[in-house]
């Protein structure tokens, strides 16, 4: 009965990965043909402003997200009934709509009085936001929690889908920018009505009512892994804010390119990452040994992996860049070949801090490295941007991505993997 159910589990997992794998595969398929058409007819420079101002909406969705992304399908995945997951899924929902309401209001009294000297495409912000409303309306937390990723790869595809289409009717030129923007940022909003429809025909029992202790309880619980996430978005987002500062659209636009090339195959990372993180949840619950064995057998093909990928589009960056992005962005070559790395370092991270500190109850280990590795990325983004620019800010990911996973891997060593 024993290696029946451990074979129903990882069949459930491979269901899982395989689901995710799909999505992404989709989204490659579905990028291949919306990056190169978006690039070409909106040009370097409205593209970096939509990626700029993307950059900043990103602060929106990491209040959101807050630490409910890593507490959410953990605790799902080993709540015991029906009963308990519909406490967990109303307690998240209801603490993402209060921090949105928050953050809503006090942006729009920050934007309310910036001097008017201070050039701020309001438009485009809005054009933007539905990143952050996405994030609430489409609850990929739960769909994890519960170990059901193909109702993930479902909604996400058929969204996509539809705004591809839309985009290629009704984007054309540069001017166009705004409807470019607003498109490509109402994928997961698309995505959540998709998903909720199919959480009120099969899931009906999550709705249930609010409990103001439980969603106390709730973010308090998120708070470390919020931290983190704020340290995650200091050596990432914020480095292409800085560099909008520093530069011009044009540049954001060049550096934007490769690094959402780059991104893509860091999605495919995480939608892995999302399938096993709870597995390994609910694998601890049994034995530890057990899981730190899966562990150490999932990093070798996982860092494998991706090892071949950054090789490749190491290797392969010029012809890349040309034949996706045109001529116009030969700019995007040397980022890319600095960038192209990431997946790799990024690989062993997220298995040394992800599934094995969260899992293993040591957020606040992995949120005091990622707090560290934001300060050390404030240290030297500044000066490196500033002396050579695009080729600075990238030359900074790399590094502060390195001492991350230098830092996981010493505290994970400790946990027996």
């Amino acid at each position: 009965m024993g290696r029946l159910i451990s074979k129903f589990k990882n069949s459930r997992l491979t269901q899982n990965v395989t689901a995710l794998l799909v999505l992404k595969g989709a989204d490659y398929l579905l990028n291949f043909l919306m990056f190169p058409f978006l690039l070409r007819m909106i040009g370097p420079s409205a593209f970096g402003a939509i990626v700029f101002m993307q950059s900043i909406a990103q602060y929106f969705v990491i209040v959101t997200d807050y630490g409910f992304n890593m507490t959410a399908p953990r605790d799902i995945a080993r709540a015991e009934n029906e009963r308990e997951i519909g406490k967990i899924f109303v307690n998240v929902m209801s603490a993402k709509i209060i921090m949105i309401s928050a953050i809503l209001a006090l942006s729009g009294v920050v934007i309310f009085f910036l001097p008017q000297s201070v050039e701020f495409d309001f438009l485009l912000f809005l054009a933007v936001m539905p990143l952050a409303l996405g994030n609430i309306a489409f609850p990929v937390w739960f769909f994890q929690g519960i170990q059901e990723m193909k109702y993930i790869t479902i909604s996400s595809v058929i969204a996509r889908s539809l705004l591809l289409v839309l985009m290629l009717v009704t984007v054309s030129s540069p001017k166009d920018y705004l409807i470019a923007a607003l498109l490509f940022s109402s994928m997961p909003v698309v995505s959540g009505i998709l998903s909720f429809y199919i959480i009120i025909r099969k899931y009906k029992f999550v709705f249930v009512r609010p409990d103001l202790n439980g969603i106390i309880k709730t973010i308090k619980d998120g708070w470390q892994i919020f931290l983190s996430t704020v340290a995650i978005n200091l050596y990432t987002n914020t480095n292409i804010v800085i560099l909008g500062v520093f530069t011009n659209p044009t540049i954001v636009g060049y550096f934007g390119a490769a690094s959402k090339l780059v991104d893509s195959f860091k999605g495919l990372m995480s939608a892995v990452t999302q399938a096993v993180y709870p597995h390994v949840s609910a694998k601890l619950k049994n034995s530890t040994e057990e899981t730190i064995l899966f562990i150490r057998k999932f990093t070798k093909y996982y860092t494998g992996a991706f090892f071949v990928i950054s090789f490749l589009l190491f290797v392969l960056a010029e012809p890349v860049v040309v034949v996706l992005f045109g001529e116009n962005y030969r700019e995007s070559v040397i980022i890319l070949r600095i960038l192209s790395w990431l997946p790799f370092i990024i690989s062993f991270s997220q298995v040394y801090g992800i599934q094995t500190l969260l899992n293993f109850g040591k957020q606040q280990t992995f949120s005091k490295i990622l707090i560290c590795s934001a300060v050390f990325d404030l240290l030297i983004l500044f000066p490196l941007t500033y002396c050579f620019g695009e080729i600075g800010v990238a030359i900074t990911m790399v590094a502060v991505e390195v001492v991350v996973t230098l830092a996981t891997r010493y505290y994970a060593k400790k946990c027996g993997v």
